[in-house]
């Protein structure tokens, strides 16, 4: 028993040093305006010009596991070239069960999703609050939520950036974007193209970089499962629609955060993105990592050791997976007598509710209702 004891700990002890924990959970991000975005992802890690939506969707795939076949071969090629191996002896066959074809089919259908308008089902938005949560949205939240028209066909939405010590959410998301690396494998020993000049991938490296580096890969690679002619022309015609297609052009971040630097070439992912709030009645819970669970809770600050026992503030502790929802508080039903739900616990890491707190403690109960009923609106 002692034996298998000491063997468990130190396959744990090995496991932790080879791999990265997953101490950062955040939620989905939602898919109406996507292919509408200048950068995507909560730390705008992706900018979605050029064949940009390509790449998007193809670290996606890889991210929830798609197949990986990848190999050493001699000579080089066209795809080598693109993902910057350059001539040499010996390249990296980038194959794997990614479907560019497919991936660029399903960008298309998203350029036409709208966000979702509040339903009749629910009870009728309040008018007269709703104008009164108007002026104070276009008072404290309009500087950093774009206002967009859902149904505009050249709608944008421009990556507003906000270092972490601003916006004080959950820092762990995007510290581990940055700190985390990984061994590099077959690819160690490559050059990567960044916004400050050219980064070696040494035997660790990076996860952005790898990241960046194998989606390249992946994407500049034709289908292997077809005919030779047939995936160089499929491979050729699907990066080229998917590139004078997009309306979206390479721009710079805007907001308040750190630029990358040739010390730093990823600083400018230590920060997290403000998007348009259009639909934001349905995407529940809140924050990057769904550590609030309604739109009225956001509204309140997270309760600090000094403050008083009657304040209200955002609940530390709450339960997810119900699918009942609240049209008041706007969000999901979080708590039930017979509750068997997953526990939601805003102390442990990567969970904290805090941040985003600009104005929620000079707010009266009645304005914050004002608030969400503006917000069911949009």
């Amino acid at each position: 028993m002692v034996e298998k004891k000491i063997r468990r700990r130190t396959f744990i002890d090995i496991r932790n040093k080879i791999f990265n924990k997953a101490d950062a959970p955040v939620s989905y991000p939602f898919l109406w305006d996507i292919a509408q975005h200048d950068y995507v992802q909560w730390n705008g890690i992706a900018s979605n010009a050029g064949v940009g939506p390509i790449g998007r969707n193809t670290g996606e795939v890889i991210g929830v596991f798609g197949i990986l076949d990848w190999q050493r071969k001699p000579g080089w090629t066209l795809s080598s070239l693109i993902s910057g191996q350059g001539f040499s002896d010996s390249h990296i066959s980038y194959q794997s069960s990614v479907n560019v074809r497919n991936l660029r089919h399903i960008e298309d259908q998203l350029k036409e999703l709208q966000s979702p308008q509040w339903p009749d089902i629910f009870p009728p938005i309040n008018k007269s609050a709703a104008a009164v949560g108007d002026s104070l949205f276009a008072e404290n939240c309009s500087s950093c939520h774009q206002d967009i028209d859902r149904s505009a066909k050249d709608r944008r939405v421009i990556a507003q950036m906000y270092k972490l010590k601003k916006i004080g959410t959950d820092r762990k998301m995007a510290e581990n974007g940055v700190k985390y690396t990984g061994y590099s494998g077959i690819v160690r020993g490559l050059s990567l193209g960044v916004d400050v000049g050219k980064l070696y991938l040494q035997e660790k490296a990076p996860v952005a970089a790898l990241l960046t580096a194998t989606t390249i890969g992946v994407v500049a690679t034709p289908d292997p499962d077809k005919w030779k002619i047939t995936r160089a022309a499929e491979w050729i015609y699907d990066l080229a629609a998917a590139y004078f297609t997009n309306d979206v052009k390479a721009t710079i971040k805007r907001g308040n955060y750190n630029p990358d630097t040739t010390v730093d070439p990823f600083a400018s992912l230590l920060a997290y993105k403000a998007r348009p709030l259009n639909g934001i009645w349905a995407t529940a819970p809140y924050l990057h990592n769904g550590s609030v669970p309604t739109l009225y809770d956001l509204l309140l600050p997270k309760r600090r050791d000094k403050d008083s026992d009657d304040g209200e503030y955002r609940p530390d502790r709450f339960t997810v997976g119900h699918r009942e929802f609240d049209p008041e508080k706007v969000g999901f039903i979080t708590v039930k007598s017979d509750d068997r739900k997953l526990l939601f616990e805003t102390h442990r890491k990567g969970n904290s509710n805090a941040g985003h707190e600009y104005y929620t403690r000079n707010l009266t109960k009645e304005e914050r209702m004002a608030l969400v009923e503006y917000m069911k609106t949009l």
